[in-house]
């Protein structure tokens, strides 16, 4: 064929290959800056403590009295709920399995628990690619199951306001959150509704949110580039339809179960210290969770510690009107133990799994610097291969 038939000429040079992940980022200004706001998020908490609550003593015989029941239903909960995410995991990354998904999953939960920055995140990647998986598993997985979770979370204060007026418990504080809530969720919905629409939207989120995080990260480097962004934005499209069809339904059934089992988990919490349906009916509950959720979506502290706490105290405050402040802190106590610190508890034998599994380690194969570099960004890791440098 010739140049006048349409031959564009001969192809291009392969794009160059990596097969490390990039190393951990350390910046200590961005580390003190963390663990500065850190603390003062934790005094926020103890502010919202002390002036809330004139007897903690209250508090800890509030969780005495919870009754073994109540602590083995939550164990259960918690340890279902665990493995619920981290199907989510091996629905979008074939081959993994159930079981080094829940290896995956609490590994990265204790590290994200316990370290400032998108730790876990990191931790995951790094998990994947010494069993041999691709970055672009990685980063399909963790931006399907992340959108379908947001998505979730940005839903949900909507239909908490459906829920609490169809059980004829809507409160002036109920319907503060309620519209705070439902403002966000139509914001977010419209803007992955466009993305999956239209290839030049995707492009368009997909240069912005490369340029973002180059400046947001410190990206000094050549690779990833805007470009690179942009056409994982287009393959995160087009991989996301493709999981969709293949495993949509299940991995939207398991993003669902794990929200409505955290839920449940809060629930269980506040009435195991004492707090009745007359002080704080389920409506407000669910409400109360579905905004604190969403105030949560990007955590400031490691797994939003102080934050949380503070935000769900002075939430419940809001609309139980009449109710033992000391039985809230400790209902929210209770809770945020079990999905906190329980999380670190089992990601430290996660670890040890992944460390003594040796099995299970395979040689990480090679990948285009691009896909790399851009997988090594999102999870704050320094862009690997000869580009980067």
């Amino acid at each position: 064929m010739s140049a006048s038939d349409g031959d564009t000429g001969p192809p291009g040079p392969p794009e160059e290959t990596v097969t490390e992940v990039g190393r951990r980022r350390l910046h200590i200004p961005d580390t003190v800056a963390r663990g500065l706001l850190a603390l003062l998020l934790l005094g926020l908490i103890l502010w919202v403590l002390l002036s809330n609550v004139g007897d903690l003593e209250a508090v800890a015989e509030a969780l005495a009295g919870v009754s073994w029941e109540a602590a083995v239903l939550l164990i259960a909960l918690l340890l279902a709920t665990q493995v619920v995410i981290a199907s989510q995991l091996a629905f979008t990354v074939p081959g993994l399995g159930v079981t080094r998904a829940v290896v995956t999953v609490e590994s990265a939960a204790a590290v994200s628990n316990t370290v400032p920055g998108p730790s876990g995140t990191a931790t995951r990647l790094g998990i994947l690619r010494s069993w041999g998986f691709y970055t672009d598993d990685f980063a399909r997985s963790w931006l399907f199951t992340s959108s379908l979770t947001n998505l979730v979370v940005l839903v949900m204060p909507v239909l908490a306001i459906i829920i609490a007026a169809a059980l004829g418990e809507v409160t002036t504080g109920v319907v503060v959150l309620a519209v705070i809530g439902g403002v966000a969720s139509v914001v977010g919905i419209v803007l992955v509704w466009l993305m999956l629409r239209s290839e030049t939207f995707s492009r368009r989120i997909g240069t912005l949110a490369g340029r973002f995080a180059r400046w947001a990260r410190g990206v000094v480097s050549k690779r990833p580039s805007e470009r690179d962004f942009a056409e994982a934005a287009v393959r995160f499209r087009d991989g996301l339809r493709a999981t969709w069809r293949e495993n949509g339904g299940r991995v939207s059934l398991a993003v669902v179960a794990a929200y409505g089992l955290n839920a449940l988990m809060l629930s269980i919490s506040m009435r195991a210290v004492g707090l009745g349906y007359d002080v704080l009916p389920v409506g407000s509950i669910v409400v109360v969770y579905a905004f604190v959720r969403l105030l949560t979506i990007v955590n400031l502290t490691p797994g939003g510690v102080g934050v949380v706490e503070a935000l769900y105290v002075s939430g419940f405050l809001l609309v139980a009107t009449g109710a033992d402040e000391s039985q809230i802190v400790a209902g929210v106590f209770l809770f945020r133990g079990l999905t906190y610190v329980g999380p670190i508890l089992l990601g430290v034998v996660g670890l040890l799994i992944w460390k003594l599994r040796s099995s299970w380690r395979v040689p990480s194969p090679p990948e285009p610097v691009g896909a790399a570099g851009v997988g090594a960004v999102i999870a704050d890791r320094e862009p690997p291969g000869p580009g980067a440098r």
